[in-house]
């Protein structure tokens, strides 16, 4: 009974928590509702609450809605959702958005595939790693994370309940953008493509101008297509672009339009622009061309030509490609005798990302270079936020993706950083990654506010007090790069002390009395005084300057926060540490720190607000004032308030900053002979713009003034009477300036061909010179110079520069990594460093090379630049290419602290060595051969060279499909080959001396006399590439003495004297006796001979001695017999045998020996010789070698002469045997 009471008990209580337990869950998408609606006035979009669910099930009834999770598109939109819905009926609810990050961590994307460009993060959000990958916008009780800013979540949090708002309306729209050099889409052909009888052709434009022709589609090889001329709608109707029916009216640029094309074949049809007609095209213009035109390009290729092209003008021309953006490109026809439209192709390019799109047939083209876009242009990437100081890493990135990355930068940020770096670039070719960076907005190709060419994808750049907010950085690498690293980096400045704890600065009233007394020890908080101006209207400029007093005060003026003197990259407390004036050109913080107590700080374009300052000190300063001075915005910033001048009376000063126009007018008399204008003192960077009659800008000018500095000049001789506008203008700072307008005496240029002496910052103005006339001028330094600048400025015409002279080249201590180190600071000044035992800098010297330069620049504005000139003479030419007329020259150096540089040392040096092109082909062959067969395959050959390297055809002599070492050695060895390769090793800055060049070893014959041109003795690179052009290949490979005769057809291929051996007997023709006869024929029958006539001789000799003479053979004495002194066979010395004499001797070294192995089996001569020598056993002497009679009549001799072994026998048959 108990039993059934509690199974009851227990089934009620059960019953009793199931609608708490099911409230626990959230609702699948069939049991939500919405519960309510509102329309955003901003968008005019709906939007949905939906009941509390997770994030995928919100999803999905959003698609049932007609719509998507919301995107946010800005902070507007945000707060009026939170607004609207997060507290919906009094009740506080957290709301789902569309933003997730599920398919990749940290790569988050709207849920109708809109890009990620917008964000409202929360404190420390968003979270890394883990589930949480669905955003929410928070209401409150959501702790350290404020109301209205987002947080991710799981998709089913069940720690509090979600809603969903669905924002309704299609997801997101995309383009392709084309760039109107190469981008454009290609699709293969297919039979449904070859249309007949009716046409219609549709799409959605946006040109980026309407000049010229851009192609919107074409197929094949000059098909059927349309496109735009010069803003008129044109169809593709045969090959003659002239004979193109087009429209009467034309399309907008920087707009979207739609315009179509529809006709029947053979029977006529119209243009419409935006729907409206635009023009008739007529029977004999409606016409299909299939696109089988077999332009020159096909033809030649053999290939068919026949795909469907969108953005450019099909495959028989690269040209015309659209520029600007395309969208809903529509292929339809119609069955004849009827009025149904059949699509053929429609293409809406909807994927947004990726390099196929399909069109609604599941027809793919694939996309060349052009970029996915949204409407209105901004480009499609997923946004990856970059934390401050932190290093984002991209694994891998192709060709032409747009990696998107922002960060948001705080108020109050001093100094920004962007650093990017690729370890993935080293060893390969170098990689440009394009860098385009905006504030507050996604930058792009043709909208951005700055923009670097990242060469091998490396970047580094900094900005002084960027704005507040996101700042976006679209990374576009031109070829597929990996192992990328970027950071970007930004620091806060602190804010400023209480103003009660500061001086407040006055315009125009000095403070005086200031003083620091301050030593090595002093703290750095006792080294400075702060100051601070409010600004209450806009000025031209701000300064602040000190004077009076004793010791050396050091300045600071700053915008937002007190400049740090303690924080810069300088150490200012340095010994001996010398900055006149030190300042930064973002108009935001100046710095003065020149020595003793005269300092100014400027900053220009000051808006209003407060502006601090700091005076400081790392010695000490007293009883120096300091004083504060506003410059007013000029007057004359618009033409119609121009300042008329006084002739021969200057104005000023000036001052000026980056977008500041100045304007002044200058009324001139008739019979005027010169006017000329000219700014005097002052410093910094000014240019002056005249034009007659009315204000001049840097594009619309009769007269320019572009010379380096604040100390500009226009000058002409017959100026037209009346009113000359002057437009004083700098993309920097320039200051204290004064500006003179004047009627001089008409001024004639006279050269007679003397070169003139050019002075430091002194203009040479009013040059003339006919086309063709060179004018000469020299530069004397007496100390080197850190650079050299020649600048060419004003008057008309044309002209370019030419400067020759000695630039140094810096030698470093071979050892000086090894003394040069860091150690402990030990108080000494040194900051820790030593330098060896000297405890210095690491040694260097400097050598004084030739160098030679060329002006770069348009027209009579040109400029050159030298870095470290050698002191000497430099040389400057100046070379009209037009008549030029009133031109303006002048030269600025800064000399260094280097002393002077003999160019000519006395120092001995070692002599220079090039590597010969015989050596770095044994290095190829041994790089490329990779399998050690002692050949290169054709795989072998393409793995490591790309094919717009020499073709291995072309190395391929033989034609075996295999390269040998000696075809390497006579591709690289060819005299175009050999002499760059030696030029490379040993020139300076591509200039090296006529000696130096002759004295390195060639396989080729050369005149580098005649190479050196000007006969200067020294060659250029310029010379060495007319001479690559002109030599002729000597050397060949495959004749390894130099002969002339081929190694295989050459009896001696190591011997440059001999070739053929007729006889056969090893001995060539030229050092052979007879040639016709084998030598060991000759030399048997010369010892037959030889053995007869010493017989004779032996005979007579007997015969004609008597006993006397007997008994004298036989003394005691030891000596040679006469026999063995005529025969040779006394004692002699006999030299060592070593192996390689017995190889062949050459003039010219064996090219093949580095490669090929060396035999290690010994010469059979070698072989016998050392049988001969080793053997123990005594060798009888030979029969036929005759010996001396003793007393008995018995023939004896000593075998060999002088090894005491006596041989005896009784008469010249018998064998000799051993005593």
């Amino acid at each position: 009974m108990k039993m059934r009471v509690l199974l009851v008990l227990s089934i009620f209580l059960f019953s009793l928590m199931t609608p708490f337990l099911g409230s626990s869950s959230a609702q699948g998408p069939a049991e939500m509702e919405v519960l309510g609606t509102a329309v955003n006035p901003a968008n005019n979009h709906t939007y949905h609450l939906l009941s509390a669910s997770s994030w995928e099930d919100a999803a999905d009834a959003a698609r049932g809605l007609d719509g998507f999770l919301t995107t946010i598109d800005d902070a507007e939109e945000n707060q009026w959702l939170f607004e609207t819905f997060a507290s919906f009926d009094n009740q506080s609810r957290h709301l789902w958005t569309g933003l997730s990050d599920a398919n990749q961590d940290g790569s988050y994307r709207w849920h109708d595939g809109s890009p990620f460009y917008y964000n409202n993060w929360g404190d420390s959000q968003p979270s890394e790693g883990g589930d949480e990958d669905y955003v929410h916008i928070a209401s409150t009780n959501m702790g350290n994370i404020l109301p209205a800013t987002w947080n991710d979540l799981e998709n089913d949090p069940q720690y509090f309940p979600v809603y969903g708002v669905v924002e309704v309306g299609e997801g997101a729209d995309f383009s392709l953008r084309f760039d109107g050099e190469s981008d454009h889409v290609e699709v293969p052909h297919d039979d449904s493509l070859n249309i007949s009888n009716s046409l219609y052709l549709s799409a959605m434009v946006y040109p980026y101008s309407t000049d010229g022709i851009h192609f919107i589609a074409m197929k094949g090889d000059y098909g059927w297509g349309m496109y735009l001329n010069n803003g008129n709608l044109g169809y593709a109707s045969e090959y003659s672009l002239s004979k193109h029916p087009t429209s009467n009216s034309t399309v907008d640029d920087n707009t979207w339009s739609h315009v179509e094309i529809e006709f029947i074949e053979s029977v006529g049809g119209e243009f419409r622009i935006n729907g409206e007609p635009a023009g008739l095209i007529s029977a004999e213009e409606s016409l299909l061309p299939l696109g089988d035109f077999g332009s020159n390009d096909c033809f030649t290729s053999g290939d068919a030509c026949d795909e469907l092209y969108i953005g450019s003008m099909g495959a028989g021309c690269e040209c015309n490609y659209f520029e600007g953006m395309l969208d809903n490109i529509s292929i339809g026809s119609s069955l004849e005798n009827s009025s149904e439209r059949l699509w053929v192709s429609n293409w809406s390019f909807g994927e947004g990302e990726g390099s196929i799109t399909m069109d609604h047939e599941g027809r793919e083209g694939t996309v060349f270079g052009a970029d996915w876009v949204m409407p209105d242009g901004t480009i499609v990437a997923q946004a990856i936020e970059l934390d401050n100081d932190a290093d984002y890493y991209i694994e891998s990135a192709q060709a032409g993706d747009q990696l998107l990355f922002y960060g948001d930068v705080d108020d109050m940020t001093k100094e920004m950083y962007f650093n990017m770096f690729s370890w993935g670039d080293f060893g390969k070719d170098p990689i440009t990654i394009d860098v385009y960076i905006a504030h507050d907005r996604v930058p792009s190709s043709w909208d951005h506010d700055a923009y670097y060419e990242a060469e091998f994808s490396y970047m580094w750049e900094s900005w002084s007090w960027p704005e507040e907010g996101n700042w976006w950085f679209v990374l576009v690498p031109r070829e597929d790069v990996e192992d990328v690293t970027i950071a970007l980096t930004w620091v806060v400045a602190d804010p400023p002390p209480a103003l009660s704890e500061m001086t407040e600065l006055i315009n125009g009233i000095p403070v005086t009395g200031q003083s620091i007394d301050s030593n090595r020890q002093t703290p750095f908080e006792d080294r400075i005084l702060y100051y601070y101006v409010n600004v209450t209207e806009p000025l031209s400029s701000l300064s602040v300057e000190t004077y009076d007093g004793e010791g050396n005060i050091n300045l600071g003026l700053s915008w937002l926060t007190v400049p740090d003197p303690f924080d810069q990259w300088f150490d200012i407390f340095e010994p001996g540490f010398i900055e006149e004036d030190i300042s930064m050109e973002d108009s935001k913080m100046s710095w003065s720190n020149g020595p003793g107590n005269e300092e100014m700080a400027t900053i220009y374009d000051i808006e209003p607000g407060l502006y601090y300052v700091s005076a400081y000190t790392y010695q000490r300063a007293s009883d120096f004032t300091i004083k504060a001075s506003f410059t007013y915005a000029p007057d004359n910033i618009e033409p119609e308030d121009a300042i008329e001048l006084t002739p021969g009376v200057a104005y000023g000063p000036l001052s000026g900053y980056d977008g500041l126009y100045q304007y002044f007018t200058i009324d001139v008399p008739a019979d005027t002979e010169r006017l000329e204008v000219d700014l005097s003192e002052g410093y910094g960077e000014a240019t002056l713009f005249m034009k007659y009659l009315e204000a001049p800008d840097a594009g619309n000018y009769d007269h320019l003034s572009g010379s380096p500095g604040a100390g500009d000049k226009i000058g002409f001789n017959d100026p037209t009477p009346g009113t000359w506008y002057i437009l004083v203008y700098t993309d920097e700072i320039f200051a204290n300036t004064m500006i003179t307008a004047s009627f001089e005496d008409r001024y004639v240029w006279s050269y007679d061909g003397t070169p003139i002496q050019l002075f430091n910052g002194e203009e040479i103005t009013g040059m003339d010179a006919p086309a063709g006339e060179e004018l000469y001028f020299f530069i004397e330094l007496e100390n080197p110079a850190e650079y050299l600048e020649i600048t060419t400025f004003g008057g008309e015409g044309s002209l370019y520069l030419e400067g020759e002279g000695n630039q140094l080249f810096m030698n470093w201590d071979d050892d000086w990594g090894e003394e040069w180190s860091v150690e402990e600071d030990k108080g000494d000044g040194n900051d820790g460093k030593t330098g060896g035992r000297q405890g210095g800098m690491p040694s260097m010297d400097f050598t004084s090379v030739p160098v030679f330069e060329t002006s770069y620049g348009e027209g009579t504005e040109q400029y050159m630049f030298v870095s470290m000139p050698a002191n000497g003479r430099f040389d400057i030419t100046l070379i009209a290419t037009e008549d030029v007329t009133d031109v303006g020259l002048v030269a600025n150096w800064f000399e260094s602290d280097i002393p002077p540089v003999d160019p000519n040392p006395v120092d001995p040096v070692d002599p220079i060595e090039a590597q010969s092109c015989e050596e770095i082909a044994s290095e190829e062959m041994k790089s490329i051969d990779a399998d050690k067969d002692g050949v290169i395959s054709l795989r072998e050959y393409q793995e490591v060279f790309d094919e717009d390297f020499t073709a291995f055809d072309e190395i391929d002599l033989n034609s075996d499909g295999e390269l040998e070492f000696r075809e390497v050695v006579q591709e690289i060895c060819s005299c175009d080959n050999e002499l760059m390769i030696v030029f490379s090793q040993i020139a300076t800055f591509d200039r090296i001396s006529v000696e130096v060049m002759t004295s390195q070893a060639y396989v080729n014959t050369y005149n580098f006399v005649e190479m050196d041109t000007n006969s200067d003795d020294v060659l250029t690179y310029e010379e060495l590439e007319v001479a690559v052009l002109l030599c002729t290949t000597t050397f060949d490979a495959f004749d390894g003495d130099g002969d002339g005769v081929p190694d295989k057809d050459d009896a001696f291929p190591d011997d440059p004297d001999e070739s053929v051996d007729t006889d056969g007997d090893g001995v060539g023709d030229n050092a052979d006796i007879a040639p016709s006869v084998a030598n060991d024929v000759i030399y048997s029958s010369g010892a037959v001979l030889f053995v007869m006539l010493v017989g004779v001789l032996v005979f007579f000799l007997r015969s004609n001695n008597g006993t006397q003479k007997s008994n004298e053979w036989n003394t005691s004495q030891e000596m040679p017999a006469f026999d063995e002194r005529m025969m040779g066979l006394e004692e002699k010395s006999l030299p060592s045998i070593d192996q390689t004499a017995y190889a062949p001797v050459s003039e010219q070294p064996n090219l093949f020996e580095s490669y090929s192995p060396a035999s290690t089996e010994p010469s059979i001569a070698f072989s016998e010789v050392s049988e001969l020598f080793s053997s123990n056993t005594q060798q009888a002497p030979p029969a036929e070698l005759m010996g001396m009679f003793d007393a008995n009549g018995n023939e004896f001799i000593e075998y060999p002469s002088g090894s005491g072994v006596n041989w005896t026998r009784g008469d010249a048959t018998q064998p000799w045997s051993q005593d």
